[in-house]
């Protein structure tokens, strides 16, 4: 079976947007999880003062992170300085 330049251009065209916004809902649930994540740890970093266990926590995560966070998140960063 042939198919013409158009046709062609058109399949392109369609597999081309399915691609684009797979990538953007993709994006769009690591900036969710991200954005919950880091309001989990201002919640546990506002608790720990009076909270020992959420201090735990927060130790836990601080520990679980790995050493390179703080050069690739400035969000990482932002936290460290104001705690």
């Amino acid at each position: 079976m042939k198919i013409t330049k158009r046709q062609l251009r058109r399949i392109i065209k369609e597999e081309k947007s399915k691609l684009l916004n797979e990538q953007a809902i993709d994006a769009d649930s690591i900036i969710a999880q991200g954005r919950a994540f880091f309001d989990r740890l201002i919640e546990l970093s506002m608790a720990s003062e009076d909270d020992p266990a959420a201090q735990t926590a927060l130790d836990q995560i601080d520990a679980a992170l790995s050493d390179d966070v703080a050069e690739r998140s400035y969000g990482y960063i932002k936290l460290k300085i104001l705690s």
